[in-house]
């Protein structure tokens, strides 16, 4: 489900990347602020970062948390085992999109934090009909992302199209023979519109929807280009060049910010927050 082991992690530990993954978790906690016991579905959880944030909040409010935590990258989920300190946590090595659970107590929440534009239209859909499936009728479902169309702000353009041509100097000059993967896209960009479709065509009823924006440091900058997938799409790189890719994005982030005169970078984040009826 994630990309994890495809060095997504550096740019989760980012002080912005952390910041607006609390702010979702504020407003799925809201929508259960009556709820002394929340029975939390984490898909594509990594290392567990949303479930830490979850059970800090609940924990000063005197609630309990039970979460699941789903992923693919086995090893994430290793080092989430180990740093977990949520009431009761389960561990399921699987894909969002064939969720192998039939729960005892339905799911009351459930969170798809930073992972849904890595899926197909197809998964997307099943994955959203997965998540539909094992919760609770009142249950709340919150979904972020910053892959899709409308992620970049007008003023950060200018900022988006220098870096990249300045990056595809330095990777024809360390790969002159490259060939371009003749995917225009490593990920499924979609819209904002469509994404509140697919969640609503699931079953769920939409009540909130916002874009937030986020200001993004150098660090930040460069720890999210060490992303491959975001690295492949932006340089229009293959498989086997996508670590050339990465780099040359990262090497060029510097004097972008000089050239431009500017100290951070603004970038916005998609947030939805569904319920079951």
């Amino acid at each position: 489900m994630t990309e994890q082991n495809q060095s997504f992690e550096p740019f989760a530990d980012e002080p912005a990347y952390i910041h607006v993954n609390e702010k979702l978790v504020d407003r799925l906690l809201k929508r259960l602020q009556s709820v002394s016991e929340v029975n939390l579905l984490d898909i594509a959880a990594g290392t567990g970062l949303m479930t830490t944030l979850a059970w800090e909040r609940l924990k000063a409010r005197g609630a309990t948390l039970h979460a699941t935590l789903l992923d693919l990258d086995l090893p994430a989920l290793n080092e989430a085992r180990k740093e977990q300190r949520a009431d009761c946590t389960d561990y399921v090595f699987a894909s969002a999109d064939y969720l192998p659970l039939v729960p005892p107590q339905p799911y009351n929440a459930a969170i798809f934090a930073n992972s849904i534009h890595l899926l197909d239209h197809e998964a997307k859909v099943k994955s959203l009909d997965e998540v539909y499936r094992v919760m609770e009728p009142g249950g709340y479902l919150a979904v972020n992302s910053t892959f899709y169309d409308g992620a970049y702000p007008e003023e950060s353009k200018p900022f988006y199209s220098r870096w990249i041509r300045r990056s595809i100097v330095e990777i024809n000059r360390r790969l002159p023979n490259r060939n371009k993967s003749e995917k225009v896209q490593a990920m499924d960009w979609l819209q904002f519109a469509d994404y509140r479709q697919i969640v609503e065509d699931a079953g769920f009823k939409i009540v909130e929807s916002r874009e937030r924006r986020v200001l993004l440091s150098q660090a930040a900058v460069r720890a999210i280009s060490s992303y491959k997938e975001f690295a492949k799409g932006a340089l229009h790189a293959t498989d086997e060049d996508a670590e050339q890719a990465s780099e040359a994005l990262q090497v060029c982030v510097q004097q972008t910010f000089r050239d431009l005169k500017m100290k951070y970078l603004p970038r916005n984040w998609l947030e939805i927050i569904a319920v079951r009826p």
